[in-house]
Parts: C-alpha cells; sequence; structure tokens
C-alpha cells in the first residue's frame, strides 16, 4: 500500500508542475490583436462631362453645363465664368483620372469673376484632360445667363525687359481671364506694372505639395486689386515680390467683365 501512495504522489507532483508550467506559458505570452483590415478610400463621385471647352476666348451660355479642356503644355492653366444680367455661376474642376474635385470659386454676387487655376509644370499636374462645371447658386433669381473661359497656358513673361509693355488678352476680341509663366529665381524681387482695363493680378506659386497645384481666389498669394471697376478706365497699378523659391509661377490676369480698355504688363528687377 506504501508503495502505491508513493507513486501516486509522485503522478500528482508532476500533474501540478504541469499545470504550473502551462500557466506560466500562458501568462508570459502576450496576446495581439489580429491587425485590422486596411479600410480602402472611398471613390470619388463620376466627373461630369460635356462638350469640349477651347481656348477660344469667353462663351456666353444660357444653360448650366459641364464641360472638358484638354492641356497640352506644361504651363499654368486657367478655367473660369462670370454672370451676366444678375445671373451668379460658380465654377469647379475636376481631375479626369481620380474623378475627384481639384477646386471649386464660389464667390458670391456681381461682379467677382469666378476661375479656377492648376500647374501642369513638370512635377505637378499631368497634362490631359480635366472636367470642369459651371454651377447656379441657390439664391440666383434671373435667367440663366453667363460666359465661361478656358486659357491652356502657352505663353511667358520676360523678366529681362523692364521697358517693354508685354501685351495681355491680346489673342482674343473680349476675355475674362488670361495667364502667363514667368519664371522667377528665389530671393530676387520682380515688380510687375500693369496698365488697362484690369480688374485684378494674381501671382501664383506651387511647391512639391499638391495642395499647392490648383488655386482658387481663396488660395491665392500676392494679388494686385485695382480700385475703379470701369474697365474702359485706363489704370496702373504695380505688384511686387520677393520670390521664396526659383522657379515657373502664373500671373493671372482677371477681368470683372468681358471688354475694356487694352491690358498689358511690364516686368523689372531692381
Amino acid at each position: 500500500m506504501a508503495t502505491w501512495f508513493r507513486a501516486a504522489g509522485k503522478s500528482g507532483r508532476v500533474a501540478l508542475v504541469g499545470a504550473l508550467v502551462l500557466a506560466g506559458v500562458l501568462t508570459a505570452t502576450p496576446v495581439t490583436a489580429a491587425p485590422a483590415a486596411a479600410i480602402p478610400p472611398i471613390p470619388c463621385p463620376t466627373a461630369p462631362t460635356g462638350p469640349d471647352l477651347l481656348d477660344s476666348g469667353p462663351m456666353l451660355m444660357w444653360s448650366l453645363s459641364a464641360y472638358r479642356v484638354v492641356t497640352r503644355n506644361n504651363y499654368w492653366s486657367v478655367v473660369a465664368t462670370r454672370g451676366s444680367q444678375g445671373y451668379d455661376p460658380d465654377i469647379q474642376l475636376f481631375d479626369g483620372v481620380s474623378q475627384c474635385m481639384l477646386g471649386k470659386s464660389n464667390q458670391e454676387g456681381m461682379p467677382p469673376t469666378d476661375w479656377v487655376a492648376f500647374d501642369n509644370n513638370s512635377g505637378r499636374l499631368p497634362v490631359g484632360t480635366y472636367p470642369t462645371r459651371v454651377v447656379g447658386r441657390f439664391t440666383n433669381t434671373s435667367p440663366v445667363k453667363y460666359q465661361v473661359q478656358f486659357v491652356q497656358g502657352q505663353r511667358t513673361l520676360a523678366t529681362s525687359t523692364p521697358t517693354v509693355s508685354q501685351p495681355i488678352g491680346d489673342a482674343y476680341g473680349d476675355w475674362v481671364v488670361d495667364i502667363r509663366d514667368v519664371y522667377l529665381s528665389a530671393g530676387s524681387t520682380y515688380t510687375f506694372t500693369v496698365t488697362g482695363g484690369l480688374s485684378a493680378m494674381h501671382l501664383l506659386s506651387s511647391t512639391a505639395t499638391p495642395a499647392t497645384w490648383v488655386k482658387t481666389p481663396t488660395t491665392v498669394g500676392p494679388s494686385l486689386v485695382l480700385p475703379n471697376p470701369d474697365l474702359n478706365v485706363v489704370q496702373t497699378g504695380t505688384l511686387t515680390h520677393t520670390a521664396t523659391q526659383s522657379g515657373w509661377y502664373g500671373a493671372l490676369f482677371v477681368r470683372n467683365g468681358w471688354w475694356g480698355a487694352p491690358v498689358s504688363v511690364r516686368v523689372s528687377t531692381p
């Protein structure tokens, strides 16, 4: 009987030690949760489609519509709209690949021109097709009537001829916006002297950050706003800027109307 009890006692001790070892393993091993599945991004709604909007000056329209613009050059380009006879339109620009909205301009009231400019220079947005859409504000009570214009960037401003007046808007009979690329060197100061029937000039810049590749009236940088709203009156204004980086900037010229005195600009450095 004694032998049986010693054997039984040994078996009990072995079982107890095994239980303690198992408990130690379970206690020492941390419990790791399975990684959460990556949440895919929500796709953008399909961008609107419509007829081609050519670089041929502002088009007078009587119905809201989407359009398609095509860029082929590594320059800044711009789409714009302005209402007529009390109508107040807004404008939107979309990425032709992702279908996402790139930017919108919805200034309220008359006479501000709504515009969206975008940078197709090397390392920025690719050249190609971009849908754009003109939409109306819910506060509109006038019939739909507006001008819409696309300018495909393809011209530059010289900075080495300070006494030469470089024409703006000369490719069109009437125009709402026009744009030029201008190369500025970091640390250098430039003065733009604008003369003619103009409402505003904006100097646009971008960096490697994608959020800077599209500009609207709410995201502009250095700007010149001329005081007289009558575009038939010749005005002169200056915009001086010291470049913080070297590269191609966009010089955007805006009219709150589509006719007026001829416009030109001189660019000088000290």
